[in-house]
């Protein structure tokens, strides 16, 4: 009962900052949930969820989707993910990993000293190459990042950002989630932690988006670029923790 307990606040805050930035739990959940459970609990145990919520934030701010943003990110995302996933065969080298952080650092560094106001004209060879190297890293590693170094600068507004972010994730959800029924990794204790956080995942998504109601666009952004380096930092200390 101590670690259900455990388990619900771990998820809860985890979707506070899903709330706020429209990503990100899993940076905090997935460590957390580690330090008691397994990967192959944790990954489809809170794919339910992540699926249920990211198409809950996707409904909310359907009016700010648009597909001419979300399309050609999705498609060379997917493509990515498909040499990557092939590439698990020969290992998930943490030399590659390290390198990874290091650049979802820098640019979030980029991000965060870059002025607000900058030209934001989408480039067709930059979210090409940026969503294809993201979708790789999601099939070799399970890091789906590199995309949402794009995205934030063509997102006009947060909820522009989040709507078509939360898209992007939901159609990697329904991918996974695919191949987890495929493998067999339904099992009961894995279906245990989803009924948990469900509801941790709700409360702590209400709690967000309190939150993000009184916040200005500004720090919003802040948020969001905060978020993204975490995810930089908790790369590179994994793979540290690997290689010593």
């Amino acid at each position: 009962m101590g670690n259900v307990i455990l388990y619900f606040i771990f998820i809860c805050a985890a979707f506070v900052v899903k709330g706020l930035a429209g990503y990100g739990d899993p940076l905090i959940s997935t460590p957390l949930l580690s330090l008691f459970l397994p990967n192959s609990i944790i990954t489809p145990g809170l794919a339910p969820v992540s699926f249920l919520l990211n198409a809950n934030v996707v409904w909310k701010n359907r009016s700010h989707f648009s597909a001419k943003i979300v399309l050609p990110i999705a498609v060379f995302v997917l493509l990515g993910i498909i040499p990557g996933t092939l590439l698990l065969k020969f290992g998930s080298p943490q030399g590659l990993k390290l390198t990874l952080g290091l650049l979802i650092i820098g640019l979030g560094i980029e991000m965060l000293t870059r002025k607000p106001d900058a030209a934001r004209k989408p480039n067709v060879l930059l979210r090409a190459v940026i969503s294809f190297f993201s979708g790789l890293t999601a099939g070799l590693f399970g890091i789906n990042l590199l995309f949402l170094a794009y995205m934030e600068r063509v997102a006009v507004d947060r909820e522009t950002f989040r709507a078509n972010a939360c898209f992007i994730f939901l159609m990697e959800n329904s991918f996974r989630i695919v191949l987890l029924l495929a493998e067999g990794l339904y099992g009961k204790e894995a279906l245990l932690l989803t009924v948990t956080a469900l509801p941790a995942a709700a409360v702590g998504m209400k709690l967000g988006a309190l939150l993000d109601k009184r916040i200005s666009d500004r720090f919003s952004r802040r948020i969001i670029i905060y978020v993204f380096i975490m995810g930089g930092v908790s790369t590179v200390i994994y793979a540290l923790r690997q290689l010593l």
